[in-house]
């Protein structure tokens, strides 16, 4: 599906991709399944209130989790774009996780997949275009950029779902968001990760430990972009509380992207293969 503004989302993107180079536990399922912490066993060094670390885990699955998700943005003509995806994640038995997204809408970059392997000190990043038909890999320098348009980047993206564990984190004094009291917690991410953020601030409600708000700063400590979770679209599900409605203003560009969550499944079967670059090509993920 073309945007109207004259340009294809697959023709934005290898306007981005063509400068990639070929070489980006707990921050969260993560804030879309409200959780922003620490890997096991770290909250003690991290400086994190153990219950309330305890209170933020009872919402996120115990190994695996498959998303159906909807982004929606408006261009400067006010045309809509829309991209749908499935997102499937892993824990590992080393506390790291595995991510892989793939694409169904718009039609031009359908079956397009996104991997994400949480790696130290950086993560690796492929990508699979079918009109290329190639995996190519995304340099930690680009992970900044924009994610097909969208006003998620790469990184904002491996914010969302934990896989950035080479950040050290704190929890901070108790806040507000909305007239609700919420814990605060704050994360410095690695210099070797690549991240453009100086620090990313999460706050989460205290009653139900769900994630809120989530604030990115960039340079300078200036506030970039604002990811605000819906209270009011909260759903229990095996068990858990999960976010199915979140915005994402990018401050500099005076724009936002709507995510939306359409379908959740805790704890499923994910097998291994699924998150081997080598099968990218061959696989669009499982059922």
């Amino acid at each position: 599906m073309p945007n109207s503004g004259g340009h294809s989302t697959l023709a934005t993107f290898g306007e981005t991709y063509a400068g990639l180079s070929m070489k980006s536990r707990m921050a969260s399922w993560g804030v879309l399944l409200a959780l922003l912490s620490c890997h096991p066993g770290e909250s003690v060094a991290s400086g994190i209130d153990p219950e309330v670390e305890s209170c933020i885990r009872k919402n996120a699955p115990q190994a695996t989790a498959i998303q159906d998700i909807k982004l929606r943005s408006e261009g400067p003509m006010f045309e809509e774009k829309i991209l749908t995806a499935r997102v499937y994640w892993k824990q590992l038995p080393d506390g790291n996780s595995d991510l892989l997204a793939v694409f169904d809408e718009p039609e031009d970059i359908s079956g397009s997949r996104l991997l994400f392997l949480e790696k130290k000190p950086e993560n690796e990043i492929y990508l699979y275009m079918p009109a290329l038909f190639k995996v190519r890999r995304i340099s930690s320098g680009r992970i900044s950029s924009s994610m097909y348009g969208m006003d998620f980047s790469y990184e904002d993206f491996q914010w969302l779902y934990n896989m950035l564990s080479t950040a050290s984190s704190e929890q901070r004094a108790d806040g507000i968001v909305d007239g609700d009291p919420v814990y605060v917690l704050a994360v410095v991410p690695a210099q070797a990760s690549g991240s453009r953020y100086q620090e990313v601030v999460s706050y989460f409600d205290k009653k139900s430990c769900v994630i809120r708000k989530v604030e990115f700063y960039a340079e300078d400590r200036k506030l970039r972009k604002v990811l605000s979770a819906d209270p009011n679209a909260v759903k229990r599900v095996s068990g858990i509380l999960v976010p199915h409605a979140f915005l994402m203003r990018d401050l500099k560009k005076n724009s936002e992207t709507e995510l939306t969550v359409t379908r959740v499944d805790i704890d499923p079967s994910i097998p291994d293969t699924v998150f081997d670059p080598a099968h990218l090509k061959e696989s669009r993920g499982i059922e």
